[in-house]
């Protein structure tokens, strides 16, 4: 689960990345607010990905999750 975590984190990094620099090439200000969403949207995921690891925790009631590996990046 925190590998998946930290996956989509770097997804998100690398848009939020390619959304920054569009705009420098492009030289417009129409999109310069696309980056900000994209920071806004990927705190409200991470949010919800550490409820969601806090809440599995508590429920096998111990820090080692082992069994819920899902994605090996």
């Amino acid at each position: 689960l925190i590998s998946a975590l930290l996956c989509l984190e770097s997804i998100i990094l690398s848009m939020y990345i390619a959304l920054a620099i569009r705009p420098i090439q492009v030289q417009s200000s129409a999109s310069i607010l696309l980056p900000i969403l994209t920071l806004t949207f990927s705190a409200c995921k991470a949010g919800t990905g550490l409820a969601l690891l806090v809440a599995s925790t508590r429920t096998h009631g111990s820090n080692h999750l082992h069994n819920f590996n899902l994605l090996q990046c």
